[in-house]
């Protein structure tokens, strides 16, 4: 197998492994975790860029910062999960955490913003390995002469 090849199965391994690891926090956070309401304060913002025919388009993606109250502090994060749309500011939202990790586990509790980044992960890490297997030559291509 080539290394190109290798490398595509390795990033694809790293994310199927991450996908694994947040998805197993979220599930942590259901069934053992507290809830809290949350107001959007603010938003950070990032740009996405696809390419398509030879051109590059730029997205802004605009991912809610949520403040909370747990154990009489206060807490701030940022969403996992950026959209093109913002939630409205001062806004009221569900927040779901681990109560012994509140500043590292919080996060919007909708289904979206809860598995978005579990799936996409999953989905982007299947596609690497399928690619680095298929073009290494272990899924009926052969590989390439070289």
């Amino acid at each position: 197998m080539d290394w190109p090849f290798m490398l595509v199965l390795v990033l694809g391994a790293l994310a199927l492994i991450m996908g694994a690891l947040i998805a197993v926090m979220r599930v942590r956070t259901i069934y053992f975790g507290a809830k809290a309401e949350g107001t959007v304060v603010g938003h950070s913002e990032s740009t996405s860029s696809s390419s398509s025919g030879g051109s590059t388009r730029w997205t802004k993606l605009y991912s809610p910062i949520v403040e909370f109250h747990h154990g009489g502090k206060k807490y701030k994060f940022t969403s996992s999960l950026g959209t093109q749309s913002k939630l409205a500011e001062g806004s009221k939202v569900l927040v779901r955490f681990l109560p012994d990790q509140p500043d590292l586990t919080a996060e919007i509790g909708t289904g979206m913003r809860m598995w978005g980044f579990p799936i996409v992960a999953f989905v982007v890490g299947s596609v690497f390995i399928l690619v680095g297997l298929y073009g290494g030559g272990y899924l009926g291509a052969a590989p390439p002469a070289g």
